[in-house]
This record gives C-alpha cells, sequence and structure tokens, in this order.
C-alpha cells in the first residue's frame, strides 16, 4: 500500500469515526462498523489513522556531525509552541545534520520556516559576539562563552515563540508517526545538561538575553502563514 492509498483509506476511516460519535443511534452503529470493517481489512489501528494525516518539513542546518546544542534547543522549543514533533538526523561526510519538523496542516511548515529564520539569525548574532571578544582569551574560553551567548538568546527568544500552540489531538496523532516511522531510536530531548560558568561568563549569558530582545517574529510568521494558506498580506 502505497503512502497516498494509505492516507486516503485513513480519511475514510476518519471520517466514520466522526460519524460514530453522532447523536443519531442508528447512524453512528453503522460508521463505527464501517470503520471497524475497513481498520480490519487494511489491518490498521487507530494509530495508524491519526498518524496518516501526519506530515514533514526538513530544514537543512549547515551543521555537520552534530547540532549545536542551542540549536537543539531551539527546535524542541518551536517543535512544542507549534504543536509538532522534531528530530534531528546527524550529518555525515558531506550530508549536513537536518532538524525535521512533523505535524499537521501547515504546522510543520510553519515551523521549519521559523526554525530557518531564528538559526540564521542567531548565528548572525554569534558572529557578532565573537567579533567583539577579546583577542587575549584562549579559544576555549572564546567559545565556551560564545555557547553562552546563544543559549540565553534562545531562552529568551523561546518566550515569544511559546505564542503559538498545537492541541491535545495533534500531539496524540503526532505521537503515533513518531513511533510508527522512528519506534525508539530517536528522542527529540536535545536539551544538554548545566553549563558551568566561569568568571565573567555571566556577561556572555547577558549579552545573548539582550541580544534577542529586539527579535520580532510576528510579521514574518503571519506573512508565512498567509503564503500557505494563499491568503495575501
Amino acid at each position: 500500500m502505497t503512502p497516498d492509498d494509505l492516507k486516503k483509506i485513513a480519511n475514510k476511516i476518519a471520517k466514520c469515526l466522526a460519524l460514530a460519535s453522532s447523536d443519531n443511534p442508528a447512524e453512528a452503529e453503522a460508521a463505527k462498523r464501517q470503520a471497524d470493517a475497513l481498520m480490519q481489512k487494511y489491518n490498521l489501528t487507530s494509530g495508524d489513522v491519526a498518524a496518516a494525516n501526519v506530515h514533514d518539513e526538513t530544514v537543512d542546518t549547515g551543521a555537520a556531525f552534530k547540532l549545536p546544542p542551542y540549536l537543539g534547543d531551539l527546535s524542541v522549543i518551536i517543535a512544542k509552541a507549534f504543536g509538532c514533533g522534531v528530530v534531528c538526523e546527524l550529518g555525515f561526510i558531506n550530508i549536513h545534520t537536518q532538524v525535521r519538523f512533523f505535524g499537521l496542516g501547515i504546522k510543520p511548515e510553519l515551523a521549519a520556516y521559523t526554525y530557518d529564520v531564528l538559526r540564521r539569525h542567531v548565528q548572525r548574532d554569534r558572529a557578532a559576539f565573537n567579533a567583539g571578544q577579546s583577542s587575549r582569551l584562549k579559544r576555549p574560553t572564546k567559545i565556551r562563552r560564545a555557547d553562552l551567548f546563544c543559549q540565553a538568546w534562545v531562552n529568551r527568544i523561546a518566550k515569544q515563540v511559546n505564542e503559538f500552540a498545537g492541541n491535545e489531538a495533534e500531539r496524540q496523532a503526532i505521537a503515533a508517526f513518531k513511533q510508527q516511522k522512528y519506534g525508539d531510536m530517536l528522542s527529540d530531548d536535545t536539551r544538554p545538561g548545566a553549563s558551568t560558568k566561569h568568571g565573567n561568563d555571566w556577561q556572555a549569558s547577558a549579552a545573548g538575553y539582550q541580544a534577542a530582545a529586539d527579535v520580532s517574529l510576528h510579521k514574518p510568521v503571519q506573512a508565512r502563514r498567509g503564503a500557505l494558506l494563499g491568503v495575501s498580506p
């Protein structure tokens, strides 16, 4: 059975299940019997039906082999805010690490778009922060402080991203899709352990938190939403 065939059958079963909650007992019973018959015929479960309506959207992060922890955090924040699931697929040789968002409707596309916009933004701010670090600092110190800058940046942007939310039915469908496609191989928990700070490292965190203050997502995300829905801004 092709994915398109599965989706058509799953949609038909979903409609039957919706009718099964009808106030008309005869109609509800007939719809329930038809849904059960279709699931038995095609060896499908209610989880398969829910998962069939989930699709995914992928972002190429440009990172080789492994995603930086702050970008992993960003992916989880955005996925939860948009009611999506997320997995990180590690890069290999000439293949970059990818972040894959999956969900219902236009939400995966919105999540991927938002992630890509913010990923580019935080990396530009990181480059600017690095340019301002003292040349007398050792390389490990520079990297640690740049990471702290980015982590604080992501922590602040989370408050804005969380304006968008999914619902419980979507979360259940996404969980079914993830289990069906990935099983227990991947986890969406990409959050790093607590960082150990030294000396003036707090200044890097403060700078990252401040740098994210002027980032605005409302207009670009709403414009993208309108484009996906075919609505002019």
